[in-house]
């Protein structure tokens, strides 16, 4: 089943004197429950990438199909509130908010979709504990260490049950074993749960894991 499609998409910077054009006429399909790889070489716009198809970047042109809704159809207030209902999003760095515990971190999207405050709560401890951070979830993140950190964010982008899951360079900001840790996190989410993944990524291990890797090269996909 296709969760996602993209159809003819084109990003562009920039005004008619000084457009660089970045995403040029792509066409994708994302199966339901699979994880999908993006390589590519720094600046070939794979970041760019996940933002316009989180709905975070306006599209110049094209197409983003969810399930056939269009994404750009909606307004910004709906799309924000699609994209927090049915997207989870993890970065290289996690972005956790440095004054809220780990468990107060998991609850934002939860908070933030109009849910009381003690199902969040149950919601987010429910994601944590399963995640190995039951022990540290009334930490900041000035006292977890990057993986500890990480696990948080990828317990925020899961605290909702998104369909999908946007990671970009998830892996990238940690030492060898930590990120090697947090991968297999990832994998084992996809397997376990069905949850389809768009991983953004330098790391040749983690791409081999992937059902499928594409390769970003001027402005279009190719099969890696």
């Amino acid at each position: 089943m296709t969760q996602i499609k993209v159809e003819n998409l084109y990003k562009e910077f920039g005004d008619k004197k000084n457009r660089v054009e970045v995403l040029k006429g792509i066409d994708l399909e994302i199966k339901k429950g699979e994880i999908l790889g993006v390589v590519g070489v720094s600046g070939a716009g794979k970041s760019t990438l996940l933002h316009v198809l989180a709905g975070l970047e306006q599209i110049t042109s094209g197409k983003i199909l969810y399930e056939g809704v269009d994404l750009f159809s909606l307004s910004g207030k709906n799309r924000a509130n699609f994209r927090n209902r049915k997207i989870g999003l993890i970065f290289q760095f996690h972005h956790l908010l440095s004054e809220f515990s780990a468990l107060e971190n998991t609850m934002m999207p939860a908070l933030i979709q109009g849910i009381r405050k003690k199902e969040a709560e149950f919601l987010a401890k429910d994601i944590l504990f399963e995640l190995g951070m039951g022990d540290r979830i009334f930490h900041r993140p000035g006292e977890l260490s990057g993986g500890e950190a990480q696990r948080v964010a990828v317990a925020r982008a899961l605290v909702l049950t998104p369909g999908i899951i946007f990671a970009d360079e998830p892996t990238g900001n940690l030492d060898c074993r930590t990120g090697e840790e947090v991968e297999n996190l990832l994998i084992d989410l996809n397997r376990r749960k069905g949850i389809t993944m768009l991983i953004v990524t330098h790391n040749p291990k983690l791409a081999e894991k992937m059902d499928r890797i594409l390769n970003l090269v001027d402005g279009g996909f190719k099969d890696a």
